[in-house]
């Protein structure tokens, strides 16, 4: 299992801080072992003791199984072998640090609609167990349980599946890149989606460069590390055309996957020769945009949650009136 975002966060940012003072790598590990954070310790003592022996950083995470991501592992061997470590770093501890912080924001502004929701299921339904009667038939604690308890759990399950089955598809070569086409078209949390896997596919690029890696190695290694599926294809459907027939720009567009925006930005830096400085201000502009998208899906979750609220207590209030007519129904009869 994999440190948490979080963590990985304040240990790049404590690592790459120390790197930048100056503090050799080998005493900034040793530092590490007791100020890092409390779960990562044990595979911080085996870097400094990896690291101790001459190993370079990416190789001594090797060591520590599936721990370090393999971006995490590329991303310090591109730096460290252009005399950036801290540079490296400190990128690391950014872009976990915006995992972190996403993750909190999303499940910060899904409090409220869950409780919401739940409050629903459990309100609608006392009425009839209070007075242990619906529809002229008894309520006991059972039926309430099966109608509150029973409906939640079925709602988390679903949740859960479908999650499951959302990994899944996106790891399975071939319907990954369909599904995360589609992906991308849901309103703002397609958006969402998209952008920050274009801010690490951007970011990686631009590290690599600052590496000495040429543009296309970098570009190659970056599709093929993506957080999208939808990228790694596009890179391949390019691949043939660069260099021999096209600027990478141009290969780029033909894709018909990267917006029109990054396509300009990319093609000035190819004119100019200013390419990290390009790669910068796309960088800049897609966290800008991810953190507005982010925004707005926090701002609609309790929305949304009130139209379910609002269908369910319908529901139940109509399924209520039925029952009370059928009762009519048959007293007239």
């Amino acid at each position: 299992m994999r440190f948490s975002s979080k963590n990985l966060a304040a240990f790049y940012y404590q690592l790459g801080t120390l790197v930048q003072a100056g503090v050799p790598i080998r005493s900034a590990l040793q530092s590490s072992r007791k100020t890092a954070p409390r779960a990562m310790r044990t595979a911080v003592g085996v870097l400094s003791d990896c690291v101790n022996e001459g190993v370079p950083v990416h190789e001594a995470m090797e060591r520590c199984g599936q721990r370090f991501a393999p971006l995490d592992k590329h991303t310090l061997d591109m730096s460290g072998r252009s005399g950036a470590l801290d540079v490296g770093l400190l990128s690391l501890s950014k872009y976990y640090e915006s995992r972190a912080a996403a993750r909190n924001k999303l499940i910060a502004g899904s409090i409220y609609p869950a409780l919401l929701l739940i409050v629903a299921v459990f309100g609608s339904h006392f009425p009839a167990f209070f007075l242990g009667a619906a529809g002229g038939k008894p309520y006991t604690m059972a039926n309430y349980l099966r109608d509150t308890v029973g409906v939640l759990g079925l709602v988390v399950l679903a949740g859960l599946i479908l999650m499951w089955l959302l990994r899944w598809s996106l790891r399975t070569p071939g319907l990954n890149v369909t599904v995360d086409r589609l992906l991308r078209t849901v309103p703002v949390l397609g958006r969402l989606r998209f952008d920050y896997a274009l801010i690490r596919w951007v970011s990686s690029i631009r590290l690599m460069l600052r590496a000495g890696i040429g543009v296309v190695p970098a570009l190659e290694y970056a599709s093929r590390t993506a957080d999208s599926p939808l990228i790694a294809y596009a890179y391949k459907k390019a691949a043939p055309l660069i260099g021999s027939e096209l600027q990478v720009s141009q290969a780029l567009a033909l894709t018909d996957v990267f917006p029109e925006y990054l396509i300009q930005f990319w093609a000035t830096g190819e004119q100019s020769g200013r390419m990290d400085e390009m790669l910068e201000r796309l960088e800049a502009y897609y966290e800008d945009r991810w953190r507005r998208s982010l925004d707005q899906t926090a701002t609609w979750l309790p929305r949304i949650a009130y139209l379910f609220v609002v269908l369910y207590v319908a529901y139940t209030i109509l399924g209520m009136y039925n029952s009370y007519f059928s009762q009519y129904d048959e007293l007239l009869k």
